[in-house]
């Protein structure tokens, strides 16, 4: 099964990337779609984040992304915390030896809090972010403010 879904993939996204054209549509494309999967630890509580990561320029990212929760209320189903991001490169390590490959600072803002960040990325892929979360609003279900931590996998870098 697991084989099928990846040929799926592959086959379909070379169908897709025919029917662009260019190089240059492929590639607006893909930024578009450049996803970020995370989890998420926010004050003792575990979210599954995603969204897309779009480069305002080669070190400016901005970032909208939802932290979802099923699991840590009993009488309410389904959590949704959407974010809003800013991000900027601080240092890039540039080689192959080189695991760490750049360092980012930012922050974020949802309907409930202001978090300033830092992050790690490794091997282009995989990302480690640490801030904390100042709420300026209480949220209705659970406090938001504290320490905050993710480690998520970039889809397209």
């Amino acid at each position: 099964m697991k084989n099928l879904i990846i040929v799926t993939l592959l086959f379909s996204s070379s169908l897709f990337k025919s029917q662009i054209g260019s190089e240059k549509d492929w590639k607006i494309i893909g930024l578009i779609v450049s996803t970020r999967i995370e989890m998420t630890s926010i004050d003792h509580k575990a979210f599954l984040s995603f969204g897309p990561k779009i480069p305002i320029n080669e070190n400016n990212y901005v970032s909208l992304r939802g932290h979802f929760n099923w699991w840590d209320l009993p009488d309410r189903k389904f959590i949704v915390i959407p974010e809003l991001d800013y991000f900027r490169k601080v240092a890039t390590f540039e080689g192959d030896k080189n695991m760490i490959k750049h360092l980012y600072a930012g922050a974020g803002i949802t309907p409930n809090t202001v978090s300033p960040k830092f992050g790690i990325n490794f091997y282009y892929f995989f990302t480690a972010e640490l801030g904390y979360n100042f709420e300026y609003k209480t949220y209705k279900y659970f406090p938001t403010e504290g320490f905050r931590f993710s480690f998520g996998i970039n889809l397209v870098f």
